[in-house]
């Protein structure tokens, strides 16, 4: 890597570690409620259990859709991408997995509906496993006990007794309270890993701000050494040539060149 490269790469990194940063400290959106129009249905029997806003496979944790995020259809995934999902779903999350098969039975559309919801914020997860254990571990963890709230919710709205709202109620804060933990510790987790990242780009700063002159030079002599100056659309806002953009994209060869 030239000087040049080395210094281009020290100063793109700051905006990865801003934006890392802005999305970690975003607090959560509260979702609308679709209670008068959509239901879940009852984990045991069927029967309808509560506002489908509130399903666990729908919404929440770090693995949720990205807002104005257009999922693919589970039809149009690769077969063999179909079956690892299903594959991880039936490993981790069995109980949501028995109900998915049983929904796939009985009503197909509404399987694939589900599926589509739930296969993007199934493969964040696997890459994050899959990049950082620790991670992905823990939100395993948490999407699992997630599933466990919204069911004993469902099961608190269907008991007939006050004594067993009272346990269902006792259990519901037990899960919480688990839940709180375990949310807790991957948000620290992923502070020390933003530090760690702060940390290494303060050192590449000092480092870049030691050879200032030096990486000026070698930028001045790679600009020199163009042949072909860069068109108006090759340039971003920045500034930034088009050579340099972490994409790779290049100028289009044009008549004569």
């Amino acid at each position: 890597m030239t000087g040049h490269e080395w210094w281009m790469t020290s100063l793109r990194f700051p905006l990865a570690v801003a934006a890392c940063t802005a999305i970690a400290a975003q607090p959560a959106i509260a979702q609308p409620s679709r209670a008068k129009r959509d239901r879940i249905q009852r984990p045991e029997s069927g029967e309808d259990a509560g506002p489908a806003s509130l399903r666990p496979d729908l919404r929440g944790g770090p693995e949720a859709a990205e807002p104005g995020e257009r999922p693919r259809l589970w039809s149009q995934w690769p077969e063999a991408q179909r079956r690892q999902i299903e594959k991880f779903i039936e490993e981790n999350f069995p109980r949501m997995f028995v109900e998915l098969q049983r929904i796939e039975d009985e009503h197909p559309l509404r399987y694939v509906r589900r599926m589509t919801r739930i296969a993007p914020q199934m493969r964040r997860i696997m890459e994050t496993l899959r990049t950082d254990p620790q991670l992905g571990a823990l939100m395993i963890r948490e999407r699992q006990i997630g599933l466990d709230i919204w069911q004993t919710v469902a099961r608190y709205h269907q008991a007939g007794d006050d004594a067993t709202k009272r346990r269902l109620r006792a259990e519901l804060e037990k899960l919480s309270a688990k839940a709180f933990d375990c949310r807790h510790e991957r948000r620290e987790l992923e502070v020390r890993q933003l530090e760690a990242r702060l940390s290494v780009l303060k050192t590449r700063l000092a480092e870049a701000d030691a050879i200032r002159d030096e990486l000026i030079k070698g930028r001045v002599a790679e600009l020199l050494e163009r042949k072909h100056l860069p068109s108006v659309e090759d340039e971003e806002l920045d500034g930034e040539p088009a050579d340099e953009r972490p994409d790779g994209a290049r100028r289009k060869p044009k008549a004569g060149d």
